[in-house]
């Protein structure tokens, strides 16, 4: 009986060692806060943050954080992609962009906005303008279809690390990667 209370007792440590382990390499599941200054680039920031949720989360993570997950991370990296009008344009030309399920031009501009300005952080470029619903009418005509997606980012990246001063490291999917 005690052989069996004190592997019972080692066990119950032990889950609760490797339960604790696992929280703290869990990721923070929880949208980020939008400032003031941020609002205001959406006409409706609740709905754009859902329409992310539902839309792009799913692989992207709710942080823009996307390992272990092989595409590109988002956070604290898309913003740089706005300093040029190529690059700005192919943020709205990827597939599931220009195809997507969201039918209205600037509720689809707000959701390219929330990805932006509040998962893309510091990296947006100062005096960046938000999407329009103009905007992405005009550019969801161009999807990209026959480039290579990995091929075209990366060229992209290129630009933004030259012209625009965003670090090399946006040249890997994410952050660790090795392509």
């Amino acid at each position: 009986m005690k052989k069996r209370m004190g592997l019972f007792a080692a066990a119950t440590l032990l889950g609760a060692l490797s339960l604790g382990t696992l929280r703290a390499a869990e990721p923070d599941n929880h949208s980020p806060e939008m400032t003031a200054d941020i609002r205001t680039k959406m006409a409706d920031p609740e709905l754009a943050q859902s329409d992310f949720i539902e839309n792009c989360a799913g692989c992207h993570g709710l942080r823009g954080t996307t390992v272990p997950a092989h595409l590109p991370e988002i956070k604290d990296r898309v913003g740089w992609f706005m300093c040029t009008p190529e690059s700005r344009a192919y943020l709205l030309r990827l597939p599931n962009v220009a195809h997507s399920r969201i039918t209205d031009n600037a509720q689809l501009a707000d959701l390219m906005n929330y990805v932006v300005f509040v998962l893309g952080g510091k990296s947006v470029p100062a005096g960046t303008k938000p999407f329009t619903g103009e905007e992405v009418a005009h550019e969801r005509q161009f999807a990209l279809t026959s480039v290579s997606l990995k091929a075209e980012r990366l060229r992209l990246a290129n630009v933004a690390i030259a012209k625009c001063r965003a670090p090399a490291s946006l040249r890997l999917q994410y952050p660790g990667s090795t392509q």
